[in-house]
């Protein structure tokens, strides 16, 4: 609430809860419930993982790591792909050169 100059009131109002539910949680160490977490998260545009005590603070960094872990799994998928591919093309040589009489 600090981070975004909001009142104990005004945070309750943006997230449409009671202000005396806002006070729970603040001066009487009550815990949100799950889907009250998530809308504290996303109001205040932090990830879930962070407002529990994570690292991650911002939303935004961790959809870009997602999206960068996926493109990358998708070139190794793809270059795996390819080796397949190629391995497929050699093994008949291999079998050719197996059978070649020696001398």
């Amino acid at each position: 609430m600090k981070a975004h100059n909001l009142t104990q009131r005004q945070f309750a109002e943006q997230l449409g809860i009671s202000h005396h539910t806002v006070r729970g949680w603040i001066h009487y160490d009550r815990v949100p419930e799950l889907s009250a977490a998530y809308a504290i998260a996303y109001a205040m545009g932090v990830s879930l993982e962070y407002l529990l005590g994570g690292k991650e603070k911002n939303i935004t960094e961790l959809r870009l790591k997602e999206l960068e872990l996926r493109k990358s799994a998708g070139r190794i998928l793809k270059l795996m792909d390819k080796i397949q591919e190629e391995l497929k093309r050699m093994r008949p040589l291999t079998e050719h050169w197996a059978r070649k009489p020696k001398g």
